[in-house]
């Protein structure tokens, strides 16, 4: 008789799987890194295609799936689908049932479209999500001497928001803009002790790739907030946070990743109340001093 498979064995296992890939990611041909991509954001559809689907799916060859998985160091692509099914995992979101009230509305409102696509992003954020990656970087942030937040276009907006968040929680952040001073410059300053949190989200800037792997040389530990797990900013962080940010328009959406910031910030809050009590105290009585809030 078979057991059930933990749903911490399905993480692990995933995690594995995720681990080999990025490994040999770089290293992949074009059509490879394709396959790649799509196992790395639907390890558990995977379990259920056969190469035929995957090879039309893709538009690839299923000789250059058979090729991914032996480069992986499977047999073939039947092993490599075994490895995602004991993936697979248990827990399932309430998303569905907020899915069907939408759909009793109109189908072509834009709005009602574009929340449905909002809860997509957000269930495939949680349902991907890492735990324990979450855990190291609330505690890099806590134990970081200084944060520094950057990112190009909503990759900046987002930035700054985030580094907004970490002050009110007593971490010293600064937010970095580009502009006539590049990234690495105004990183010079950033060393061992140190964290920079890189936003970075398609179409990928250079710019902050090469700021990451700046500031990795320099010894500050990196943080990558992206959309999927080969992204290039990926490869000079020692932790990332993949957040999806499918839209209807050419922009990304962002509110999973500010779901991800405020969970952040608030793990930081709860762990951190002896620091961040005074201070919220001593900006708000000087709040108050100054007349800065209307009656």
């Amino acid at each position: 008789m078979k057991t059930a498979v933990s749903s911490s064995s399905h993480l692990s296992v995933q995690k594995a799987l995720h681990r080999k890939i990025l490994d040999t990611f770089q290293d992949l041909p074009a059509n490879q890194q394709k396959v790649a991509n799509y196992i790395l954001n639907q390890p558990n559809e995977l379990a259920f295609l056969t190469t035929d689907l995957l090879a039309r799916k893709l538009s690839v060859s299923k000789p250059t799936i058979v090729r991914f998985a032996r480069s992986l160091g499977y047999e073939g692509f039947a092993d490599l689908q075994k490895e995602c099914l004991g993936a697979l995992q248990a827990d399932l979101s309430n998303v569905n049932k907020y899915m069907g009230e939408l759909k009793r509305q109109t189908q072509n409102e834009a709005l009602t479209r574009v929340v449905e696509a909002e809860l997509r992003n957000i269930d495939e954020t949680l349902n991907h999500f890492d735990r324990t990656v979450f855990n190291d970087v609330v505690l890099l942030l806590l134990r970081a001497k200084h944060v520094y937040t950057m990112g190009i276009g909503v990759s900046s907006l987002l930035s700054q928001f985030f580094a907004y968040e970490l002050n009110q929680v007593a971490v010293h952040a600064r937010s970095v803009s580009s502009g006539p001073t590049r990234f690495v410059e105004l990183l010079g300053l950033a060393h061992k002790g140190d964290v920079v949190v890189a936003f970075s989200f398609p179409p990928y800037s250079r710019e902050t790739v090469e700021a990451a792997k700046f500031a990795r040389e320099r010894g500050a530990e990196v943080i990558a907030i992206t959309d999927i797990r080969s992204s290039p900013i990926t490869f000079h962080a020692s932790q990332v946070i993949v957040g999806r940010t499918k839209n209807m328009l050419y922009t990304n959406s962002v509110a999973a990743i500010t779901i991800l910031i405020n969970a952040i910030v608030t793990e930081i809050a709860l762990k951190n109340k002896k620091a961040i009590t005074p201070t919220i105290e001593a900006i708000s009585r000087a709040m108050r001093d100054t007349d800065q809030y209307l009656p």
